[in-house]
């Protein structure tokens, strides 16, 4: 059971189930550029009609330079939790629909990854989720608001309409990512932040 990647270069799919992508099937009503990647060409190299796909045709480039030895030491750090030495919820996303119903799944400070894989925002068993960078929630402590970021995955959608890059987040927002549907519950807002915690 080999699994074989789409024409347009994104997902990977069992072939046996499913005689095309059924993640770009789904999403027939946004047009993907597949660019180079995508490109056929014949498969002996002779004039005749049998064709197949060119995949992973990638310029040379430049040797990545290396890491100090010490690199391995270092974690990158949200903002919030080098100011304030913690890095304290600051929302919640809770599945209304899916798989995962009922489940809570906290947002911190700084860039939640969404996915299926071990990532901050991990939502399990919906294979319409990347495995990493399907989106990303966002809180900006700085200006005390929240984001949805739409990154690999054209299955994202707030209140019903896609995502196409960034978007604002409000109290109550429904999120859906692939087939799973979740309800945004902000902590920080006007009323209370952790930069201020007392009510003035």
């Amino acid at each position: 059971m080999a699994m074989k990647r789409c024409p347009a270069d994104m997902h990977y799919y069992n072939p046996d189930k499913n005689p095309e992508c059924p993640y770009c099937r789904n999403a027939q009503d946004e047009k993907i550029s597949t660019g180079v990647f995508n490109r056929m060409a014949n498969a002996d190299g002779a004039d005749n009609a049998t064709t197949v796909p060119v995949v992973n045709v990638r310029k040379a480039s430049a040797p990545k330079p290396e890491a100090p030895a010490d690199a391995a030491d270092v974690v990158t750090k949200s903002i919030f939790k080098i100011k304030s030495g913690f890095n304290p919820v600051v929302g919640w996303l809770v599945c209304i629909d899916g798989n995962e119903k009922g489940k809570d799944y906290r947002i911190r400070a700084g860039i939640n990854e969404v996915g299926r894989d071990d990532v901050h925002i991990s939502i399990k068993g919906d294979e319409m989720v990347s495995r990493r960078d399907h989106a990303e929630i966002e809180y900006d402590p700085e200006d005390n608001s929240y984001h949805v970021i739409r990154k690999k995955n054209i299955a994202v959608k707030l209140n019903g309409e896609k995502v196409r890059g960034d978007a604002k987040l409000t109290a109550n927002d429904i999120l859906q990512f692939g087939q799973t549907t979740f309800v945004f519950i902000p902590l920080c807002t006007a009323q209370f932040n952790w930069e201020k915690p007392d009510k003035s």
